[in-house]
């Protein structure tokens, strides 16, 4: 690191939602904490995001932006924006989300500062319905996950306790670690993953330090409930990361992916899941069913 270069860099991939990408701005340049630069990829089919930029830049100095010619597609931008960095510290925003309130960077920042062992830091969210009058929730990652979590990093799979890449801060550290571009529906996990193998050791708060914006349009709405494109993605990180030697991680994708998606015994075996762990997992799933269906003829 050079003294020019920032602590922070906050990259956002934008598409198409300038409205979007000015709230977002103004929660950056609203941070009380501003040793940051900020790193915009857009995929745009207009320019209303670049003259935006350009006024801010006029006024603030420290956007570096891209405007691709052919749009990357969703997790290609989201790694556009992240090659842009020059920090210590990579802050992923994505544009429809923005930061809570003017401490929110500095909170992150600190999470880091606290924990030089840490490759990742990540914060509570609040969860704001953009399309139903802003109402919103807060979430944050529970005392059990975060338990499970140090115990053993491969508990993520089981259950994405950390939330969505927004929620994050991590170190550059010695190769800058990019989101997957084989990956599709569970990304952000792929992310964790590659963070947390560099380091085993987190830190995070509960505080929802970031807003995310929830709407129809999202990327993650296109996906049906049992989606194929789901079931790879996840046997993908299965294998990739080793998942099998961990009997959680294997009875949770057995019961929740093989048997769900019904890909049967012989992708078991495959996956070198036993005969006796399918069988469990698929009895367990077809008396959940049962109970469930049963529920729902009582409530009739």
């Amino acid at each position: 690191m050079t003294l020019n270069m920032p602590k922070v860099s906050i990259c956002a991939p934008a598409y198409n939602n300038a409205p979007e990408v000015r709230r977002l701005l103004d929660s950056i340049y609203a941070q009380e904490y501003t040793d940051f630069e900020v790193n915009i990829s857009d995929d745009s089919t207009n320019d209303e995001i670049e003259r935006m930029v350009a006024a801010y830049r006029e006024s603030r100095g420290n956007i570096n932006y891209i405007r691709n010619r052919e749009p990357y597609g969703h997790i290609f931008n989201w790694n556009a924006a992240i090659k842009m960095a020059h920090g210590e510290y990579i802050k992923i925003m994505f544009s429809d989300d923005w930061f809570t309130d003017e401490k929110s960077l500095g909170a992150y920042v600190e999470l880091l500062d606290k924990a030089p062992g840490a490759m990742l830091a990540f914060s509570g969210s609040r969860q704001v319905e953009l399309d139903n009058a802003m109402k919103y929730r807060d979430r944050c990652a529970s005392p059990a996950f975060i338990g499970a979590l140090r115990s053993d990093y491969r508990h993520l799979f089981c259950g994405n306790g950390i939330g969505a890449p927004s929620a994050t801060i991590y170190r550059r550290g010695e190769s800058l670690t990019m989101f997957d571009e084989k990956s599709n529906w569970a990304s952000d996990m792929y992310l964790y993953f590659d963070l947390l193998i560099k380091s085993p050791e987190f830190a995070y708060t509960t505080r929802p330090l970031i807003s995310i914006g929830e709407h129809k349009s999202q990327y993650t709405e296109s996906f049906s409930e049992k989606d194929r494109r789901i079931y790879n993605d996840y046997r993908y990180m299965y294998e990739k990361y080793g998942l099998r030697e961990s009997r959680e991680c294997s009875e949770y994708f057995t019961r929740s992916f093989i048997v769900k998606y019904g890909r049967g015994m012989s992708e078991a075996g495959k996956l070198g899941i036993g005969r006796l762990t399918y069988l469990r997992a698929f009895v367990m799933e077809l008396f959940d069913s049962v109970r469930c269906f049963a529920a729902a003829r009582m409530g009739d």
